[in-house]
């Protein structure tokens, strides 16, 4: 008898200790995790369908692409899920969660070559994504895919790779408890040097002189495609085909001084990624190489080499863009 009241006092103490920890895991998430722009986009697209067209994509599409201006110019409900770090597989499933509630007519991809060639970094962006989408089927796929091979702690302690926000903690938490917070206010955000205009799309303001960096674009070499972005890629496809949702592919353009930095590279990108949408009957426009557009490319409508662009002139692209959506 007594044999058994100890395991059972034992069994109870490791019960207690994993409560404990757990309690304690989901504090420290509370008080190092700030609200972001994932956490917004997720919530908008959701509460606020249903939309004609959705983008997904890269930074590029986020700093680059205007719903509001787009909508102004197609008559189509537009919504930008294009984010920083967003890989081929965090598409599909951002595809697929925004698609739960309403199905769009038209995906619009944007793509960025570097997105297939290169790895994404662990840590805090490998998680952004997976950790703001809410409990669902979609949600138990995305881990099953993609979380369960990475680092035990961005499962069991997220908050272990934003530790170095424990400063900021009381700053956080009194955002949590405004009715900003509450109301999915996107004031509440803090985005360096710009802020969240609408429906997704970051506004970046211009500032006279402000240091630009210097050129560190990704070489593009075909034999380094991940498998995983044609996966991924494929698998988003094939989702909106099941799903009668027309889909397409666009590239952003980056600055002509970019692109005059490693020309060879991008008509090496440019030739792979046309024969590739060409074979699987997929729209697809790179504005770098279109004879049409008046966008202005040089280096005053961007804010860095990589290619992102002021919130004025994104804008302007983005009337184009529209434009090229009519045709």
């Amino acid at each position: 008898m007594r044999s058994r009241f100890n395991v059972l006092s034992h069994m109870l103490k490791i019960l207690l200790f994993l409560f404990i920890c757990a309690v304690l895991s989901w504090v420290l998430n509370q008080v190092t995790m700030p609200p972001n722009v994932v956490w917004m986009n997720l919530h908008r697209v959701r509460e606020s369908a249903p939309y004609d067209y959705i983008f997904v994509g890269t930074s590029h599409g986020q700093y680059g692409i205007s719903p509001e201006v787009v909508e102004e110019t197609t008559g189509k409900k537009c919504f930008n899920l294009c984010m920083a770090d967003e890989y081929p597989i965090d598409t599909y499933f951002l595809v697929k969660e925004a698609c739960k509630t309403h199905k769009p007519e038209k995906i619009i991809y944007e793509l960025d070559p570097s997105y297939w060639i290169g790895d994404q970094r662990l840590g805090s962006t490998s998680i952004f994504f997976y950790k703001e989408f809410p409990w669902s089927a979609v949600k138990l796929e995305y881990f099953a895919d993609k979380i369960v091979e990475q680092d035990y702690r961005s499962t069991l302690f997220p908050w272990s790779y934003y530790k170095n926000n424990l400063t900021k903690a009381e700053d956080i938490v009194k955002k949590k408890l405004s009715a900003a917070y509450r109301e999915y206010d996107p004031e509440i955000l803090d985005i360096p040097g710009g802020y969240y205009k609408s429906d997704g799309f970051i506004y970046q303001e211009k500032v006279e002189g402000a240091d630009k960096g210097t050129f560190n674009n990704m070489p593009w070499v075909e034999g380094e495609i991940r498998e995983s972005a044609r996966i991924y890629f494929s698998k988003t496809v094939e989702y909106c085909r099941e799903n009668q949702i027309d889909f397409e592919v666009i590239t952003m353009p980056v600055p002509e001084e970019t692109e005059a930095n490693m020309p060879e590279n991008y008509e090496q990108s440019e030739r792979f990624f046309e024969d590739f949408m060409k074979v699987r009957g997929i729209r697809y426009h790179n504005f770098n190489y279109d004879p049409e557009l008046e966008f202005d490319r040089s280096m005053e409508s961007y804010w860095d080499y990589d290619g992102h662009m002021f919130g004025e002139d994104a804008e302007k692209f983005s009337r184009e863009l529209g434009e090229y959506l009519l045709r």
